[in-house]
């Protein structure tokens, strides 16, 4: 773990100072929020579900009550007018790790790539090609976290499901197919779901 940043802002303020005045204050309160809590400005917030506060590690950390991006809560600060002295690095984008790539120390983005490799080795060798695909692109595209079920990777919804399959490089009327078969194949209901596979098309 690095050394807590407690470096003064622009403001000249410390990182716990920085949190409520320099950051929450950008912010309106509502009625139940405080010093630390306000109003997230990147969704219809009526209960101050955004959290403020000084980090173990980065400068300023924030938590939105209904999971918002901290990287779209980060882009919306600075539309506000927040100085990048006060942000610190929280939210900002994960670096891309290149394969064979090495990195010193602990750094997170590769912490995270190990997972992702480890999760695409734990998939099930009975999936059918085109869902071990979709699988791998939603695991490259996550935190590398496998769900004990492996098919709860794939969206449930036809957009999502769609957009996923495109992205894997899928035709348009192919991911069509795709979906169609997979909302028909596999109901919520379907027992032993990680030993199913879905025949290709």
């Amino acid at each position: 773990m690095g050394a807590k940043d407690n470096s003064r802002c622009a403001h000249g303020r410390d990182p716990a100072a920085c949190s409520t005045l320099c950051l929450a204050a950008l912010l309106p309160r509502g009625a139940n929020g405080d010093a630390h809590n306000r109003l997230c400005p990147c969704h219809d917030d009526r209960r101050a579900s955004l959290s403020i506060n000084p980090g173990k590690v980065q400068r300023t950390v924030w938590h939105c009550g209904a999971e918002c991006d901290p990287g779209d809560i980060r882009a919306a600060l600075e539309r506000l007018g927040a100085d990048p002295s006060c942000l610190g690095g929280f939210g900002r984008p994960k670096r891309l790790i290149v394969p064979g790539m090495r990195v010193p120390g602990h750094d997170p983005a590769l912490v995270a790539d190990v997972k992702r490799a480890h999760a695409i080795f734990k998939l099930p060798m009975d999936l059918a090609g085109h869902l071990y695909k979709m699988c791998v692109q939603a695991i490259a595209e996550g935190d590398g976290d496998l769900p004990g079920d492996p098919f709860r990777l794939l969206p449930d919804t036809q957009p999502e499901f769609m957009a996923l399959a495109r992205r894997c490089g899928f035709e348009r009327s192919y991911c069509r197919k795709l979906w169609l078969r997979w909302s028909e194949e596999l109901p919520d209901s379907q027992p032993n779901r990680s030993t199913y596979t879905l025949p290709e098309l």
